[in-house]
């Protein structure tokens, strides 16, 4: 008896081809009836097909919403089924739907990050997405089982020719020799969710924790308790808290606001370098890889009471965390900033430098993102000049040059050497700001030996 284990995959009416936008964020609803609207199965040749349609949501997951949010910058859809409390996912039993995804291109799995992935592979027990703008289904693959066999009688005798092409090469004519019909029961699992009420969800946090959760972004008391395991809906997103609402299963909402050192589980370390107005802490998670640098505190160095706290940057595992943090005047404007870690770069040079500078008129550190991509950041006081480096491989090495001129960061200078495809020259380009623009220059030698 014939049986195909089901899989998982989210599909919504359109092309399955080509990825369309991102969902909308927002609350989403079950459409009750809508798995009945499933597309058929055309049987084979000698096969019967007794069709059925079922719900794919598991019944234990007694799910009626679901959320999702929407980060355009990095392109991710969080896609959360409001399940019932005791609903417990389990790949290897009936309650096979994750209660949450990330999609499109998510391959990451961790307690710190439960959203399950789509079908990025073979295994076609992981999900597979494709949705419209407002709109999502769930369903699984059909379910095709052996029911029973109908022997066809022949209807006439065999001709030589048949005869022999029977003998030889096993082609028998079906209404000289009869035929066999198999029977099916073939059963569809689908469900559709539309959307309900769009809100700006920009996130989805998973907390690992019960947590408060309060009216306003401090702690003049909490309206209720979140739960440990809990899917959450992000509204805003500042250094020192989120703005979240609870989705109950009745689609409900509870909003309020969650401090995030209430979540984080960080060792702050005492810095040494400081402004003379303040000092510094740094937040760091250690694991196998080692210390992660995660938030940064900005203290008041009378009262030490907080300042300001920063986070939401990205930086790898580094060997220490006693010194991480360097003060300098990056922008030349006689107000100390503040330089961390970034990226390492992976196995080459080209590490960055998450750049903080002070904003006078606020009084705090703002990241700046330009100057944290750049690759080997150097700040030169002398000529006030800022330069950054990187190579593309053994043979291709660059560096370009920065002012800031009427408070905004202009690209004054570049340099760039390279063997030539042949490799036989080296290939340098040079460019200068000269009358409002950058011109270029490339010159080509021989290369040595021993290469550029």
């Amino acid at each position: 008896m014939a049986f195909l284990l089901p899989a998982l995959a989210l599909a919504v009416a359109g092309s399955t081809l080509a990825a369309p936008d991102l969902l909308q964020p927002g609350l989403y609803a079950l459409q009750p009836d809508a798995h009945l609207l499933a597309t058929p199965a055309t049987p084979a040749a000698g096969e019967t097909y007794q069709q059925r349609y079922e719900h794919a949501v598991p019944a234990a997951a007694r799910v009626r919403y679901a959320f999702v949010s929407r980060d355009p910058q990095a392109q991710l859809n969080k896609l959360v089924f409001v399940t019932d409390a005791a609903y417990r996912y389990d790949i290897n039993s009936a309650n096979l739907l994750c209660p949450a995804y990330a999609f499109p291109d998510w391959n990451a799995h961790s307690d710190a990050q439960p959203y399950c992935r789509t079908n990025i592979g073979a295994n076609d027990r992981e999900a597979a997405l494709d949705w419209t703008a407002t709109a999502f289904s769930v369903r699984w693959a059909d379910r095709k089982q052996l029911q029973g066999t109908v022997q066809v009688p022949p209807q006439r005798a065999p001709t030589a020719e048949e005869a022999g092409a029977c003998a030889i090469a096993d082609v028998c004519a079906a209404d000289a020799y009869g035929r066999h019909i198999n029977q099916y029961e073939v059963v569809h699992y689908s469900d559709r969710f539309t959307l309900q009420q769009p809100r700006e969800y920009l996130d989805v946090l998973h907390v690992d924790r019960a947590l408060p959760l309060h009216a306003q972004a401090s702690d003049a008391g909490s309206v209720a308790t979140i739960a440990a395991g809990s899917y959450l809906a992000v509204l805003q997103r500042t250094p020192a808290w989120y703005q979240v609402e609870q989705i109950d299963p009745d689609g409900s909402a509870v909003r309020g606001w969650i401090d995030r050192d209430a979540m984080s589980t960080v060792t702050w370390v005492a810095q040494a370098a400081a402004p003379p107005e303040a000092t510094f802490r740094v937040g760091v998670e250690r694991d196998e890889d080692g210390v992660r640098l995660t938030a940064i505190e900005v203290l008041d160095a009378r009262t030490g009471q907080r300042r300001q706290v920063l986070r939401d940057f990205e930086a790898d595992p580094v060997g220490d965390a006693d010194a991480l943090l360097q003060v300098v005047d990056v922008n030349f404007d006689g107000h100390p900033d503040l330089l961390a870690p970034g990226m390492s770069g992976g196995a080459g040079p080209n590490s960055t430098t998450n750049v903080f500078l002070f904003d006078p008129a606020s009084g705090t550190f703002v990241h700046d993102a330009t100057l944290s991509d750049l690759p080997q950041l150097s700040i030169n006081a002398q000529d006030r000049s800022i330069t950054s480096a990187s190579r593309g491989g053994c043979c291709s090495h660059a560096s370009e040059t920065y002012r800031y001129r009427d408070g905004a960061l202009q690209r004054v200078g570049s340099w760039e050497e390279s063997l030539s495809a042949d490799g036989e020259h080296v290939e340098t380009t040079r460019g200068t700001w000269r009358n409002g623009r950058m011109q270029y220059r490339t010159t080509r030698v021989r290369a040595t030996p021993d290469g550029p």
